[in-house]
């Protein structure tokens, strides 16, 4: 398996950051001439993760107390590997039950999709809490080449 290099990118625990990352991860998917179904589901899980550690993760942080999110990027053969990293408070989104399906539009319900969406655009979600850091790992499997 050929492994490169890993690329990382510190973020503060701040929604306007989510430009940098998204610009980050489009600069990264270009350089390793991702498929753009591949680059769309990195961005879309990277936002959500995010957000998520934002507004509920890192919610009561202090400010100034240092707390930042690190983000990873790596081509791993055929896949690619995202993990995300923050201090926040001890979360497992893998073990949240996948939210009911609506049926009407008056029963859909804004927000709450995010880990749903997450499991639905990468191959595999990990998670792990080490050393008081939540760690969110996704592996993106790319298109084998036509034979």
């Amino acid at each position: 398996m050929v492994s490169s290099e890993v690329d990382t990118l510190v973020v503060q625990p701040e929604l306007a950051e989510l430009a940098r990352i998204a610009d980050w991860a489009e600069a990264l998917a270009a350089e390793m001439r991702l498929p753009a179904a591949t680059a769309f589901a990195i961005q879309l899980c990277l936002e959500e993760a995010v957000t998520n550690v934002v507004r509920h993760g890192l919610a009561d942080r202090q400010p100034g107390r240092g707390d930042e999110i690190l983000l990873s990027l790596q081509r791993r053969g055929d896949a690619v590997i995202v993990e995300i990293r923050d201090p926040g408070v001890a979360f497992d989104p893998l073990s949240l039950a996948a939210p009911a399906h609506a049926t009407t539009v008056d029963e859909a319900v804004v927000g709450g999709q995010g880990v749903h969406l997450m499991r639905k655009f990468s191959q595999h979600m990990g998670y792990q809490r080490r050393d008081g850091m939540n760690c969110l790992t996704f592996r993106f499997d790319l298109p084998r080449p036509l034979a």
